[in-house]
């Protein structure tokens, strides 16, 4: 059987179709710094509830923020065009389960999620219809204050507080350095 061939008129057919769709009218450097700062400000004040938390009451009060404050924070820092939120592969709450991108992005993550000292991250800008316009995502690695919850030795007192806020929970059995989940910002068509 003989293969097919490209001629020379098809292949000057396909090099001189026209571009894809028009860049997004933000360019994405701007859109991408928007995302970065959207983390590092949820980031921060998820930190300082759960540090304070736990310090007032230990682990198990730091559970309630993250079940409690945690949604709290990430609406604050969002608005009708910027969401911000978390999700992983092995998710606490069955509502941060990630989007088939999340998952894949995800994946990728979870064989370096830290690269040159800082957490990775991947964006994406779409016109597809049903995409959000801009999509980002930062790595989470664990850290040594994730462990008491999220680690391989978690003790019975944190288990029980676990069990009863989150039935589901797939979210122990990490170590430092293991991505964690990611933060993700999407931005929405205008």
């Amino acid at each position: 059987m003989a293969k097919p061939m490209i001629t020379t008129a098809v292949l000057f057919s396909i090099l001189s179709m026209p571009a894809m769709a028009q860049p997004p009218a933000e360019p994405t450097d701007e859109m991408v710094n928007q995302a970065r700062s959207m983390v590092k400000a949820f980031s921060g004040s998820l930190k300082e509830a759960l540090q304070a938390a736990i310090k007032e009451g230990g682990l198990t009060n730091g559970i309630g923020v993250c079940n409690t404050i945690a949604p709290e924070i990430a609406a604050d820092n969002s608005n009708e065009e910027w969401t911000i939120s978390r999700t992983s592969l092995k998710v606490r709450n069955p509502d941060n389960a990630p989007t088939d991108w999340q998952e894949m992005q995800l994946h990728a993550m979870e064989k370096q999620p830290v690269k040159n000292g800082k957490p990775v991250e991947v964006w994406q800008v779409s016109e597809a219809a049903g995409d959000p316009a801009f999509r980002y995502m930062s790595a989470i690695p664990t850290q040594e204050l994730c462990l008491g919850c999220h680690g391989k030795s978690i003790a019975p007192e944190v288990k029980d507080k676990l069990a009863e806020l989150y039935p589901e929970d797939k979210a122990t059995g990490f170590s430092e350095g293991d991505l964690r989940g990611a933060f993700v910002v999407t931005r929405s068509s205008r």
